[in-house]
């Protein structure tokens, strides 16, 4: 795993591509964070065999991620959001994190460490993971 297959993920769970029409708005800080927090925890996850995704606590964060956009006057279509592609915004948070723990060609431990790390530091992605036996 790359600092590359963290972004990928991202992009591949959310991210609004092509032209931007007038109607658009920038999407908000909270959906960003959102989309960071639980892509990245499900990717460390997937790289480290005593990790595993929180997914009641993932549903529920999702839920209300929906309807705060829902609130804010956002859709969740597949054909329109009217948010502005993010793809720029979400690769900075997603470089961000894979710098803080130097993981542009991570060994599962370091992937593992982390994971667990964001637990310890009790941080909105590290409440979507728990720690299995491996």
């Amino acid at each position: 795993m790359n600092g590359t297959s963290f972004i990928c993920a991202v992009v591949a769970f959310g991210v609004v591509t092509g032209a931007v029409s007038a109607s658009e708005r920038p999407a908000p800080e909270y959906y960003l964070d959102a989309l960071i927090d639980t892509t990245t925890a499900q990717q460390l996850a997937l790289a480290c065999p005593t990790l595993s995704v929180n997914l009641p606590r993932v549903a529920q964060a999702t839920g209300d991620v929906i309807a705060r956009l829902e609130e804010d006057g956002f859709t969740m279509t597949a054909e329109q959001t009217g948010m502005e592609d993010a793809t720029d915004a979400l690769a900075s948070r997603q470089d961000a994190f894979v710098t803080k723990y130097g993981l542009q060609n991570p060994s599962a431990d370091a992937v593992c460490a982390a994971g667990r790390a964001e637990i310890k530091e009790g941080t909105v992605m590290g409440s979507y993971l728990i720690e299995v036996s491996g």
